[in-house]
């Protein structure tokens, strides 16, 4: 059961990272264009990119 919740703790912290960055470097990318910036597009894309990543990943691993 430790290792369970372990392993949960470990993949929340790395998803909260991972849309860290990813909304830091569009809150950055929007501020250098001067657009403006929402969370919910910043978490779209994340989304988007890490279901791509899994897509390809699988793809890439398959051939």
């Amino acid at each position: 059961m430790v290792d369970f919740i372990a392993t949960l703790i470990a993949l929340v912290v790395y998803c909260g990272l991972s849309w860290l960055v990813t909304a830091g470097i569009i809150k950055l990318i929007t501020l250098c264009f001067g657009w403006s910036f929402s969370l919910l597009t910043a978490t779209g894309i994340w989304l988007i990119l890490a279901l791509a990543r899994s897509v390809f990943k699988n793809w890439y691993n398959n051939k």
